[in-house]
């Protein structure tokens, strides 16, 4: 059999009393059990012939009267018991990870202590063992969330963990003896009704794997005792991993649910924002209905059914009631379900420095903000999303002190948010009205464009539907494959690369001498112009910083990159060098010393932004170059004049404040530990080590670049301008020292030639312009009548064209138009038949792409098949032939 988990888990059943069997089951009378439904190995007291799993097994937890505790009171006992038994208790991590590159959000509670090196995940922990209440986000359950009573989108994962088991002696059977004192003194489950499943972990590429336990009681699966001690070999082989690992995920809200035996998870862990939305809603709910909806929806799986409108038939009919008084009854309950979710997942995805948005893990977070927005909106709720943020930070105040003191900065972000869907809902509906019309299923790939370029949601097509008596199925798959398609970008492999893998690593002189321009090296390698050395003054493009130039062995070097630790010197020709010959470097310094102001002049202005705009404003790319540089902010808004003016101003108070900027090394774990994740601003942690750069008092970062030794060698920083670079992202372009000083004496030529060309003085410059461009405003009105009306005729023509021949795309090239009248032209066409799609062309290469509303087509993949570059929507887009990315 191939190396696989039912390869392991055959492997590991076959000596379960090695993998498996603890002292407790000994000492407690559990036995080996084999389950008839699914073939498990499992462990319990009595005779039984299931694993007590819930797909084998119905939930009996349920109360008639559930008890009543808070999250955070629930969090005192869980707490409470780990800190008895000699747990350290470890504050939460972000639920965004900055510090693994390969990650966007926190989806589990042993994330919080990996760490990438070298493509490898090693761990690194302040304590063991630890317990750890991990707040956590996924998106793959969203379709179920609200839905079946016990999925979320934000729960939090409380982790039992240990680390290097094999010498401090904590292991399986101190894990699983916790484990069931936890159940009995906390849960109060007599041993009789707890159940131990054996299963199987492991990473996809199985470098890491191991057996787990999983505990069960009454159906529903309470924890997953991972014991992470094995990896694949060469051979395929089962090799021992240098590091034990144990890795516990307590799903706290299936804790509390089990506890309090409320009808849904949703009952028990949001009792108080329930409340408050219902007296909101001014909606009366069959309470007797919801709660014997909550007992089988328990067992429902959204993506796991063909058809959801026949499963909702199917609880109908099981309830004794119609479908229609089915989703009267039971939809707005469940939209406030997944209110109460969306809103938490927000609150602390905003409050930890994450924005909803269109691109990266933002894309995740407008989907919640939208369908929370949709719910709202459907069904006349008389309460706004940030309340119900607001309610939940005051609640875990105890537990999160944090999230109250965002608040302000929170509701900015959210309202924006708000407006946004506001902005875009009414054309949607619209939209979703047409698609029901044509009566036809919809496929993933369809909802998919339709969301992305018209923000049409599921749950409006199917309040569409409802509103016109037809029934139109919505994939069930439709959120999981939406949230998938947004995931990091892949890196760019270099054919050249594995020629330098295993060299030596180069010494870096210009971290040790950085003023340093004249250095004798030795060559070790040569790859066609390419060459490393075993020392250099070169720094190697990275972290946004442009690389170093200047000479090698008479040869101007034109670029320097790292891969490997080994520095790669790019020549125009080396053929006169050999392996093991001495040359000397010589640095271009003026071009260094400007690149060092603009690295320094960076970390100024990303600390100075986040002050001026909150704590939502983290950097998501970087560019130091020669003449100028930019950061890239995240952002919910373009930045006002006043803002821009205002970063300006601080940016350059820290450079007259002349603060020392100090660089070190520092052990990772210890760096993490004394300025938090902050520090993670270019990217995540890639070594044990990392190096510091600190400007003293006000900001302090990881990063690899160099930087000048004091804020007022920056010298002066001037904002040359900003603009949204894509949805949530702001990016500030500004010029420090001498080419803030060229730029700012380029703009005084400007400025007086333009009071010479006005006939005006500097002083009255303002009032000519405003003249002159009232003048001119009239002069493009006239002018844009004409366009509008070229525009129309054309439109008119390519659609009667289209439809006397039977196209469905119109592609017209070569135009003498100018650009606007392409635009004008391609918008009317769609707006005249929406099951067109037109792409057209003028002389000079531009084009211009639209996508009818009914023709299935997406203008940005138009575009790109019409081989141009350029960018925009699924509904317009527009670029250049033969233009660069």
């Amino acid at each position: 059999m191939a190396f696989s988990k039912e390869f392991l888990k055959k492997e590991f059943a076959r000596d379960y009393s090695r993998y498996y069997e603890v002292d407790l089951f000994r000492r407690e009378g559990f036995s080996r059990r084999t389950c008839s439904e699914c073939g498990k190995g499992f462990w319990s007291v009595e005779e039984r012939s299931t694993c007590g799993d819930s797909s084998h097994e119905p939930y009996s937890f349920i109360r008639e009267k559930p008890v009543k505790i808070s999250y955070p009171d629930f969090w005192k006992k869980f707490e409470g018991f780990w800190a008895k038994n000699g747990h350290h208790i470890a504050p939460r991590y972000p639920v965004i990870s900055r510090w693994r590159d390969d990650l966007y959000f926190t989806i589990a509670s042993i994330v919080d202590f990996q760490r990438i090196e070298s493509g490898r995940v090693v761990f690194e922990s302040p304590y063991s063992p630890l317990v750890v209440p991990q707040m956590c986000l996924r998106f793959n359950d969203i379709a179920n969330v609200g839905v079946t009573g016990r999925h979320f989108s934000c729960f939090m994962m409380a982790g039992q963990h240990a680390f290097d088991c094999a010498k401090t002696g904590y292991w399986k059977n101190e894990c699983i003896g916790y484990n069931f004192t936890f159940l009995q003194e906390v849960l109060g489950i007599p041993k009789e009704e707890i159940i131990y499943g054996e299963d199987v972990w492991s990473l996809p590429d199985f470098s890491s794997f191991g057996p787990c336990i999983e505990s069960f009681s009454r159906g529903s699966e309470l924890v997953n005792s991972v014991f992470t001690e094995f990896r694949r070999g060469h051979n395929d082989e089962i090799q021992p991993l240098e590091m034990q690992v144990i890795d516990v995920g307590w799903g706290f809200e299936r804790l509390l649910w089990y506890y309090t035996g409320a009808p849904s998870a949703y009952d028990a862990v949001f009792p108080t924002q329930l409340e408050f939305m219902k007296k909101k809603s001014q909606m009366q709910f069959n309470e007797e209905l919801i709660n014997r909806y909550s007992r089988i929806a328990s067992g429902l799986d959204v993506e796991s059914v063909v058809s959801m409108t026949a499963e909702k038939e199917k609880i109908a009919k099981t309830l004794g009631i119609g479908l229609d008084e089915l989703e009267k009854s039971i939809a707005p309950m469940q939209g406030l379900y997944a209110i109460a979710d969306h809103s938490r997942a927000l609150l602390f995805a905003i409050n930890d420095g994450a924005i909803p948005s269109n691109t990266s893990g933002g894309y995740n977070l407008r989907v919640l903000a939208r369908r929370a927005f949709s719910f709202i909106e459907q069904f006349g709720f008389g309460f706004s999303l940030f309340e119900l943020m607001a309610s939940h930070a005051s609640e875990l105040r105890p537990l999160f002190p944090e999230l109250s003191e965002n608040l302000v900065e929170v509701q900015d972000v959210i309202e924006a948010e708000r407006h946004r869907f506001a902005a875009s809902n009414a054309k949607a509906k619209k939209l979703a009205g047409e698609i029901v019309a044509r009566n036809k299923p919809l496929s993933s790939a369809e909802m998919s464009t339709l969301y992305e370029s018209q923000g049409v949601t599921p749950e409006i097509i199917e309040r569409a539907g409802r509103d016109s008596g037809r029934k139109i199925e919505v994939p069930t798959d439709f959120y999981r494959k939406l949230t998938e398609k947004h995931g990091g970008a892949k890196k760019e492999d270099k054919p050249y690369a594995k020629s330098f893998e295993f060299l030596t690593p180069t010494k870096l002189i210009y971290y040790e001498q950085p003023t340093l321009t004249v250095l004798d090296a030795r060559i070790i390698a040569i790859v066609g112009e390419k060459v490393a050395l075993d020392q250099t003054v070169f720094y190697p493009e990275g972290g946004g910083q442009a690389a170093d130039k200047g000479t090698l062995g008479g040869h101007p070097v034109q670029y320097a990159e790292k891969m490997f630790g080994v520095v790669v010197h790019h020549l125009d020709d080396a053929s006169d060098l050999k392996v093991g010959m001495t040359v000397r470097l010589e640095l271009d310094w003026a071009r260094r010393e400007a690149l060092m102001r603009h690295h320094s002049a960076t970390h100024v202005m990303i600390q100075t932004a986040r002050r001026v705009l909150g704590n939502h404003a983290w950097q998501t790319g970087a560019e130091k170059d020669v003449d100028e540089a930019h950061v890239d902010i995240t952002h919910y808004a373009r930045l006002t004049a006043e803002q821009a003016a205002e970063i300006e101003r601080r940016a350059n108070e820290i450079v007259l404040a002349g603060l020392p900027i100090y660089m070190r090394e520092m052990d990772r774990g210890e760096a993490e530990g004394k300025y938090g994740f902050r520090l993670y601003q270019g990217g995540g942690a890639i070594g044990r080590k990392l190096r510091i750069v600190e400007i003293a008092g006000y900001d302090v970062q990881a990063c690899g670049g160099v930087h000048m030794a004091n804020t007022s060698k920056i010298g002066l920083i001037k904002i040359l301008g900003s603009e949204s670079i894509q949805d949530g992202v702001v990016r500030i372009r500004y010029a420090a020292g001498m080419k803030a000083l060229e730029h700012l004496q380029k703009q005084e030529m400007m400025v007086a030639e333009a009071a010479t060309a006005l006939t005006s003085s500097k002083q009255a410059l303002a009032s000519s312009a405003k003249k002159v461009v009232v003048e001119f405003s009239t002069e493009r009105k006239k002018r844009e009548l004409t366009e509008e009306q070229l525009a129309e005729l054309f439109a008119n023509r390519i659609v009667a064209e289209a439809r006397k021949v039977g196209v469905s795309t119109v592609d017209a090239v070569g135009l003498s138009y100018e650009n606007a009248v392409v635009e004008k032209i391609v918008l009317k066409v769609v707006e005249k038949n929406p099951a067109l799609a037109a792409v057209i062309s003028n002389s000079s290469g531009f084009v211009a792409a639209a996508a009818g509303g009914k023709s299935g087509r997406n203008a940005t993949e138009i575009l790109r098949l019409k081989g141009a570059k350029g960018g925009g929507s699924g509904e317009f887009a527009r670029g250049k032939i033969g233009a660069s990315n």
